[in-house]
């Protein structure tokens, strides 16, 4: 299952950089929107020495990664300008400008691992690296050996690291997706997710 696309914040890259992964995102995503401002504000400020890493991976022959700016697209600003502002009142400003790429783009997917913000996106299929992860696994893109694996590597690297395993992640995901009415979005059959969690 490939979505058509996701608008990308900086930390979920960041995040994936660290264990050299962004790949990942291939297997799921047709192509990811980076907001301008994300790259020049977030990804530059935050990456340090994985920004290297996030550099090539944009600009590397066939990549899905595509950074757009929508100060130079009269279009794409004014439909984006009133969420944006509207965002910033209660979120970061990252986040903001993904929900306002994500409406005016009309790409539902805002991927992030700032998921204490999620409440304020929830007009928006919101997914982690985790819940990348848990989709990569339950449409055989991935083994869950190697996702546990990558799972794992990000989070002995985190400031403030997950107790949970990547099995634990996984359940929390799919119950995520149908909690918030994203099954039909995602391509997500109950019955098939019990059937291969029994397995």
């Amino acid at each position: 299952m490939r979505y058509t696309g996701a608008i990308s914040d900086a930390d979920i890259l960041i995040n994936l950089a660290m264990v050299n992964r962004l790949d990942i995102l291939e297997l799921l995503f047709k192509e990811i929107i980076i907001p301008q401002f994300v790259y020049d504000i977030e990804i530059k400020k935050n990456a340090g020495r994985y920004y290297g890493v996030i550099n090539e991976a944009i600009h590397k022959d066939g990549s899905i990664f595509k950074i757009v700016d929508r100060k130079k697209d009269i279009s794409i600003n004014i439909l984006a300008r009133d969420i944006i502002e509207d965002k910033k009142k209660v979120i970061g400003p990252g986040e903001s400008e993904c929900a306002g790429y994500a409406q005016a783009l009309r790409i539902p997917v805002i991927i992030s691992d700032n998921y204490t913000e999620f409440k304020w996106l929830d007009e928006f299929v919101t997914l982690t690296h985790n819940n990348i992860l848990a989709l990569c696994v339950y449409f055989g893109e991935i083994t869950k050996n190697e996702a546990e694996d990558i799972f794992n590597n990000i989070n002995s690297k985190l400031t403030h690291p997950t107790k949970d395993t990547f099995e634990d992640q996984y359940e929390k995901s799919i119950r995520r997706f149908e909690r918030n009415g994203w099954e039909g979005y995602l391509g997500i059959k109950r019955h098939a997710y019990v059937k291969r969690n029994k397995g």
